[in-house]
């Protein structure tokens, strides 16, 4: 019985013991709610001394155990979430790790550290290198840290930050610029601190009551049908040939300027199908994170086969992958600012009010106007959520449907017409019965 009872507890331990990955601890169940312990305790495979704990909530909390000067330590890493996964804690098991090698305990360095650390310090110690790692948007909350809010409260320690400081951040950046900038600022300032209690290095997160502030309906601004000539005949006129082309393949297939401008000839696939051509773009990351397929109309074709047939005939073009390769060979290798050609055609068109993105909404506007549904809108423009487009378009969509609903109302009125001529030319018996008579001449 005893040999049976060794067995259990070897079989026991090689079953907490595994290599550890998202979906692996995704899969933990939550610790027995009888068993005499608070938490179940895993130890990873592909990490030495890193350690998770399951409560019996279903809570999963990363951990380390290690030894220093002869004697066992453990230190609390984050709890595993969406945003703080296995990747992070092994980071952070191989920085402490590397703490010891120096003759450093990371507990007691990480305690100095709480009670020290600055926000600005967090921000580049801690929060930008995991943003960097999970988020696409990363190098826009740098931006918004290094201009917002590290002049505030980048001097501050993080501790001492209160509510107080995130109403002044946000009213102030509201006063600046407008309330939708402020939100944006609040959501980075929010998002920071909740990794810092995350971390441990807040009890909770002082923002988190802050509210957002009202915001305006959306832009509405876009390319009328008595602009939209005026503009492309002013592009035409531009020197600048790439640049221009680029401004066109964005009114042409609705995709953001970061799309467009950085396509590679590889991302344009061709076709055949019962002896028709069709033409896409194949885009590998977007702003939701996901790839997608851009269906080509055929004044975008006809755009990229301009620009296939005269790639040759300048060194700009010749030896470039992109499609629209800047001039001057800069870091990112394609064109980014668009700024000054889009400006100059407005200019010279007389047109006012239109910004650069307001001609990815042309395209969403125009296909709304033309009786395509807010879903096929939704796909035309890769919106993660059909509320995005419902919210920018659904007034020109109510403008479609009451269209649609009148040219019923037409139609109605139109067999009702035709009803009444046949009547002309029959008699009704007192029955109700009808009699077509034929008529003279």
């Amino acid at each position: 019985m005893k040999g049976v009872t060794t067995v259990t507890m070897k079989n026991q331990r090689q079953c907490r013991r595994f290599h550890f990955t998202k979906r692996a601890i995704d899969a933990l169940p939550a610790n027995d709610p009888d068993s005499l312990a608070t938490d179940a305790e895993y130890s990873d495979q592909g990490c030495t001394g890193l350690h998770l704990r399951v409560s019996k909530a279903g809570r999963k909390f990363y951990m380390m155990r290690y030894t220093f000067r002869g004697r066992k330590q453990c230190i609390a890493i984050a709890e595993h979430t969406e945003r703080f996964g296995v990747a992070e804690a092994r980071l952070m098991v191989a920085e402490y790790k590397a703490m010891i090698v120096k003759g450093m305990n990371p507990k007691d360095e990480r305690e100095a550290q709480r009670t020290d650390v600055t926000f600005e310090e967090f921000c580049a110690s801690q929060y930008i290198p995991m943003a960097r790692a999970r988020k696409k948007t990363w190098a826009s909350d740098e931006k918004k840290i290094e201009r917002v809010l590290n002049p505030m409260i980048g001097s501050k320690p993080l501790k001492a930050i209160t509510a107080r400081d995130a109403v002044a951040i946000h009213a102030k950046e509201r006063d600046r610029a407008s309330a939708t900038t402020a939100n944006r600022v609040l959501s980075t300032l929010k998002r920071i601190l909740s990794v810092a209690v995350r971390l441990g290095f807040l009890d909770k997160n002082p923002a988190a009551s802050e509210e957002k502030f009202a915001e305006p309906p959306p832009r509405e601004r876009y390319l009328s049908r008595e602009e939209l000539p005026r503009f492309l005949r002013a592009l035409d006129d531009d020197a600048d040939g790439i640049s221009v082309a680029a401004i066109r393949m964005l009114l042409f297939t609705g995709c953001r300027r970061s799309e467009i401008v950085s396509l590679r000839w590889d991302q344009v696939r061709r076709t055949q199908s019962n002896g028709n051509e069709t033409w896409q773009l194949y885009l590998p990351t977007t702003k939701n994170g996901k790839p997608r397929t851009i269906q080509l109309n055929s004044k975008a074709v006809a755009e990229l086969r301009n620009l296939m047939g005269r790639r040759d005939a300048e060194a700009r073009t010749k030896d470039s992958d992109y499609i629209f390769p800047s001039r001057n060979g800069t870091k990112k290798g394609y064109v980014f600012d668009l700024r000054k050609p889009f400006e100059k055609a407005l200019k010279a068109a007389g047109i006012e009010g239109v910004r650069l993105h307001d001609v990815r909404r042309t395209f969403g506007s125009w296909g709304v106007q033309g009786g395509a549904s807010i879903y096929s809108v939704q796909r035309l423009l890769g919106h993660r959520n059909v509320d995005t487009t419902q919210s920018t378009y659904a007034h020109l969509a109510d403008e479609s449907l009451r269209q649609t609903s009148e040219n019923i109302a037409a139609m109605i009125d139109e067999a009702v017409d035709v009803a009444n001529a046949k009547a002309t030319d029959s008699t009704v018996r007192s029955d109700g019965d009808v009699v077509l008579v034929e008529k003279a001449g």
